[in-house]
């Protein structure tokens, strides 16, 4: 599975030193492709704890060229020709992790953070590419954190869920969540705390919403919004994954998953009776 658009969380960090193209590049990463693609034909067909050790092998074997990816982001933050290329890398990389964790039995889950870490590391010095610094694997950590605990959390209070790939997915969107009393569903988009106050402040300036609905949306912690690709369009709603409202994470997990369970079951009622206007 695959979702979801680099700078989906845009941390805030200050870089110690600016990348440059011209300098610390690799020796060549492109000869990982093809030992990457044998790795995720093998995890499609794997279960159980050989498809969560295939997964977490997967997830080293994409960190040199994400880790690529995410400096030449930064450093070309207005754009360049192979944007496109870096960001589905940053993309692919975000889902491999998403699947790698699911797939863990819970004893192995605990150290899970530091050993992919610690591996990557390793394996980055071996091909002589850089690695993400400090910060930046921490900004991941985080983000996929909450996205996890949402997907686990939603299933755990008796909704059914359905992670998306984002490498397929043009609507932004993380997750299907379906109330299965009334079948109606909501297509989530996850965020932080500060990247749903920068979604809020883009969807502000770009006209999409007022300052009003901004207002809102930052007390209720959502908003839903019609995003448009492709000649098509869905409606999206954007979560913020609140520590002060929804709890800890420990592990992936919410310690306690019922203001999850509450904060869902009000959107549903609001977007229900927003449908019925």
């Amino acid at each position: 599975m695959s979702r979801r658009r680099w700078h989906h969380w845009r941390p805030r960090w200050r870089k110690r030193r600016q990348y440059r193209s011209q300098e610390r590049l690799p020796l060549g990463v492109d000869h990982l492709e093809r030992t990457i693609e044998e790795y995720k034909r093998r995890a499609e067909l794997a279960n159980g704890s050989d498809k969560a050790i295939l997964l977490e092998k997967l997830l080293v074997l994409q960190a040199p060229r994400a880790a690529l990816a995410q400096a030449e982001m930064d450093a070309h933050q207005g754009g360049y020709h192979n944007r496109e290329a870096r960001l589905y890398e940053l993309i692919d990389f975000n889902d491999t992790f998403v699947s790698a964790v699911l797939a863990q039995p819970k004893e192995r889950l605990g150290g899970f953070v530091e050993r992919v870490h610690a591996a990557m590391r390793k394996f980055c010095v071996s091909q002589k590419t850089i690695m993400f610094s400090d910060e930046q694997f921490e900004a991941i950590v985080k983000g996929l954190s909450r996205e996890i605990a949402m997907y686990l959390g939603a299933r755990q209070e008796g909704f059914e869920v359905n992670m998306t790939s984002r490498a397929e997915d043009a609507f932004g969107i993380d997750m299907v969540i379906t109330d299965l009393d009334t079948h109606r569903f909501l297509n989530v988009d996850c965020k932080t705390p500060s990247a749903f106050r920068y979604r809020l402040d883009d969807l502000e300036k770009e006209g999409r919403i007022t300052t009003e609905q901004l207002l809102k949306a930052d007390q209720d912690d959502f908003i839903t919004v019609v995003n448009r690709q492709n000649n098509g369009s869905v409606p999206v709603t954007v979560l913020c994954v609140r520590p002060e409202r929804l709890g800890d994470i420990v592990n992936f997990r919410f310690v306690n998953t019922r203001p999850l369970g509450e904060l869902l079951h009000y959107i549903f009622i609001r977007a229900h009776s927003s449908s019925r206007r």
